[in-house]
């Protein structure tokens, strides 16, 4: 599955030519995270049975392109380049690889620098970010989000045209005529069928899809959710439902998310991924109607993001084993929640477009590989005094310790 060397999308891109949430510039010494021998992904040493098949998956939260996230961007880019998000994403980019699918819900259209590349309020993402995502090994990307609509329905086309041109797996995204085809990833012989939904968009652009549009926009409902479940479940092993919803800044569980919880385990799916709180949610086995258990990861958090406050820092990585046994029995097994935390500086000595202080210097540690001293030197320190410590308690207090790995405990 990890055919995502960006020399294998360079060759991609030139055979289909052929075919067919605020930043200010400032200058900055970079340096990417430092990478111990503990950044891979969690390592499984169940010895397989006969005729057994595992599948590793890594799920990850929010991609936020925030203004100084794409300054960072243009400052660490060299020889030519007018972006490089590598040393970005460097600290998750062995855990990332080390998956045999990896997720990430990406926050943003990515709609072409013909619509204007823009941080917040709304965003469009540069092609070179997402490049770089697959280059460190993302493969299923989601588009389903409340941003999905910063640029309009072009900007909505324009994403679903350009992941359509790459050699990923993109959810979230449909013409009304192809919403109920089912997208799967097939890995070693299992099919991994992935749904996405939305429970809204931004309130300024939830017109912006006129009723005669041929796209549509894929709103939570029990009906939707039931049919395309069924359909999922007819066409292969594992059923995967990515959800954007609850409540921003809210770690506890909403109605909402309780009922499409419930639904989903009760429909038979194997893995519910949630993301949108922008900070960090609980997670759980739930039991279906059918007495099956279904995983669910109500928020994820922020993966990269140059929010103002502490609990915005701090996300997830959910990974997880798909087992399918000799007798064709699949299993979720072996959760993790590994923590990451978006890291930059701010100066004070100068305001964004915002009227804020200026962040700069965005990086993406694990929170295995991050310190006392950088969590002191973190530029949302401006916003509100926090300690290493302070940080971790947002992952131990919201989620089982059954899930963290041993450093959590």
């Amino acid at each position: 599955m990890k055919q995502r060397f960006l020399a294998v999308f360079t060759c991609f891109c030139i055979l289909f030519a052929f075919c067919a949430c605020d930043q200010t510039e400032r200058p900055i010494e970079t340096s990417a995270p430092t990478v111990t021998t503990e950044a891979t992904l969690a390592p499984v040493t169940v010895k397989l049975a006969s005729g057994e098949t595992r599948i590793r998956v890594a799920a990850a939260g929010d991609n936020i392109p925030h203004d100084s996230v794409l300054e960072t961007a243009r400052t660490d880019a060299a020889d030519g380049k007018e972006y490089d998000f590598s040393k970005i994403y460097a600290g998750i980019a062995d855990m990332i690889g080390g998956a045999d699918i990896a997720f990430i819900n990406q926050e943003s259209p990515v709609g072409g620098a013909e619509l204007g590349i823009a941080g917040y309020p709304n965003f469009n993402a540069p092609h070179a970010q997402i490049e770089e995502l697959i280059e460190i090994g993302f493969d299923v990307f989601n588009i389903a989000n409340n941003h999905m609509l910063d640029k309009g329905e072009k900007g909505y086309v324009n994403t679903i045209e350009y992941f359509n041109s790459l050699p990923v797996t993109m959810i979230g995204g449909y013409t009304k005529s192809d919403y109920d085809t089912i997208r799967i990833v097939e890995e070693q012989g299992v099919k991994i069928a992935f749904l996405s939904y939305t429970t809204l968009v931004n309130y300024g652009h939830k017109d912006d899809l006129s009723a005669s549009s041929q796209y549509i926009i894929p709103y939570a409902n029990t009906a939707d959710i039931t049919r395309q479940v069924g359909l999922a479940k007819a066409q292969a092993d594992v059923v995967i439902v990515s959800m954007h919803w609850g409540t921003e800044d809210e770690f506890g569980v909403t109605a909402e998310q309780q009922k499409y919880a419930k639904l989903c385990a009760d429909l038979g799916v194997d893995v519910v991924l949630g993301h949108h709180p922008h900070v960090v949610g609980g997670v759980e086995y739930l039991t279906g109607e059918s007495g099956n258990k279904t995983l669910v990861a109500y928020s994820l958090g922020n993966l990269c993001s140059t929010m103002l406050y502490a609990r915005n820092m701090v996300g997830e990585i959910l990974s997880f084993d798909i087992v399918k046994s000799a007798d064709g029995a699949i299993a979720i097994e072996n959760v993790q929640v590994d923590p990451v935390v978006s890291h930059y500086k701010t100066d004070t000595s100068k305001k964004d477009n915002q009227n804020l202080h200026v962040r700069y210097e965005s990086r993406v540690y694990l929170m295995r590989n991050y310190t006392e001293t950088l969590a002191s030197a973190h530029g949302s320190q401006n916003w509100g005094a926090f300690t290493f410590d302070d940080l971790k308690k947002y992952i131990t207090d919201t989620v089982s310790s059954e899930f963290l790995p041993a450093y959590m405990q």
